[in-house]
């Protein structure tokens, strides 16, 4: 644990105590989940600007967090997720403090939305600044 608390160190001191979910993003772990939303949390979000939307989703392989988008980015594509929506999840799979989560590319439920490119950009990022709207 203190190994990642050390290589995220630098990220966390940089945004004032809060990490970028784009800055864990890893290609390499692709992968696609599907479940039931058990609940969805708003948390601000690294630039503190905004919140970002996060959802636990009950998998059939446990319960998995998925983060999502801002909440700003979700209100204009007019992309809701409420528990008990059934959800396909696409994207980065990884660990944070020993839980699995999900950093969201593509959602499908009653639509299909890409949140994110296969390298992590988010769709709602501008320039080459991934963490500006």
């Amino acid at each position: 644990m203190w190994l990642v608390v050390l290589l995220l160190f630098p990220a966390f001191a940089q945004r004032g105590g809060r990490i970028h979910y784009s800055d864990l993003f890893n290609p390499a772990t692709l992968g696609t989940i599907s479940g039931k939303v058990v609940s969805v949390e708003k948390t601000l979000s690294g630039n503190s600007r905004d919140y970002c939307v996060h959802a636990t989703v009950q998998t059939g392989k446990g319960l998995v967090k998925a983060v999502f988008a801002p909440l700003s980015f979700m209100q204009k594509e007019n992309l809701t997720i409420a528990p008990g929506d059934r959800l396909t999840l696409q994207g980065s799979m990884i660990t944070v403090m020993g839980k699995p989560y999900i950093l969201v590319t593509e959602v499908t439920g009653d639509r299909t939305m890409k949140l994110r490119e296969p390298n992590g950009r988010p769709a709602w990022a501008v320039g080459d600044d991934w963490h500006a709207r």
